[in-house]
């Protein structure tokens, strides 16, 4: 798989923009969409587009990079806890519009159930700073990265949900692992994918002869996985479709997290055919840059779906997700290349003071 090697940046781009584009639509089918439609196989599809493509890829994609060059285990702390903090900040910010109407009495909910809420921006910096220590122990080989990268989905099963502990620990818990309502993204199993990419990436340089064969014979490799997913496919659907309980898409084992391993093979080599192929036109250009930016965007779509979301939670159509999508995307690209385009002109202009 030497093409992850020499198409790095521009697949690692297009990948992490299809991930934010696919992660805006499953957003508006959770909280716009009427409960029929949702239900419905457009909507499992939605929730597949959703799933596998979307937080597995961003994961991986993000572990492939992480070790690169040489960082200090401050590094990895600081933009860590910035992530961390940043994911809170961000939960808060999305639900003003809902904490305005709790605060005035017209709902009834828990605050701190969506200020806690564990989304991947909360993962990724507590995996950030895992990596950090781990990497202060491993060093940089890949097989014991390998090795709990399958471990941990192992043991997602049995991770304990404490009802009966109190709020504050509960909370705390939430973030590792166990089945709270609020914890969409707990480091058990999420982190094996971070941990997946760091063990492929540091493979690579160790192994180049291996990755040669398997890319001159990709076929005898990628026609199995097509067809063992293709069997499957059904169950690939209905987990990611399923987002309660253990076993389900946010606290799946280790065999959904096989059949998405199976997945991630054949859809980041099509991806990267595509991205050596075709994906030289406004379209990609355009996917590519949302990639680049995909940290923004994800912020922005989510402060803008999680407050309107107040306002019209699960009543809208079909065709209206189609416009909302629309709506949320074209705006938050421009929320972002507005904000780009002033700190480029600012910095020019310190520049010419200079």
């Amino acid at each position: 798989m030497d093409y992850v090697l020499k198409k790095r940046n521009e697949t690692a781009d297009l990948l992490k923009g299809l991930a934010v584009l696919c992660m805006i639509q499953v957003h508006i089918m959770e909280q716009f969409t009427n409960q029929d439609v949702y239900n419905s196989i457009i909507g499992k599809i939605s929730l597949f587009l959703g799933g596998p493509p979307c937080a597995p890829v961003f994961l991986a994609v993000m572990g492939y990079f992480l070790l690169s060059g040489s960082k200090s285990f401050w590094y990895y702390l600081q933009r860590g806890g910035i992530l961390l903090i940043g994911g809170i900040l961000l939960n808060i910010l999305r639900s003003l519009h809902l904490f305005y109407h709790i605060i005035g009495g017209k709902f009834e909910l828990a605050p701190m159930f969506f200020i806690f809420g564990v989304d991947i921006l909360q993962l990724a910096g507590l995996s950030i700073i895992i990596v950090g220590i781990l990497h202060l122990i491993f060093k940089k080989n890949y097989i014991p990265y390998l090795i709990l990268a399958i471990l941990i989905p192992i043991i997602s099963s049995f991770i304990p949900t404490y009802n009966s502990a109190g709020l504050t620990t509960q909370y705390l818990f939430a973030f590792v692992g166990g089945n709270y309502g609020w914890s969409y993204f707990p480091l058990i199993p999420w982190i094996s994918y971070v941990l997946l990419g760091i063990a492929f990436r540091l493979f690579t340089f160790k192994n180049k002869s291996v990755l040669d064969f398997i890319n001159q014979k990709y076929l005898f490799f990628l026609l199995p996985l097509v067809a063992a997913l293709l069997i499957t496919y059904k169950y690939g659907i209905n987990t990611a479709h399923d987002l309660q309980g253990n076993g389900g898409y946010y606290h799946h084992d280790i065999k959904y997290f096989v059949w998405i391993c199976a997945f991630l093979f054949v859809y980041i080599f099509i991806i990267n055919k595509l991205e050596n192929s075709i994906a030289k036109n406004a379209l990609f250009n355009f996917i590519k840059w949302t990639g680049k930016n995909v940290t923004a965007i994800y912020i922005i779509q989510w402060i803008l779906i999680g407050n309107i979301a107040t306002l019209i939670y699960k009543t809208q159509t079909i065709y209206q997700n189609i416009l909302w999508f629309i709506i949320i995307t074209s705006t938050s690209s421009l929320i972002v290349f507005a904000y780009s385009k002033f700190i480029e002109y600012r910095n020019n202009e310190d520049e010419s003071i200079i």
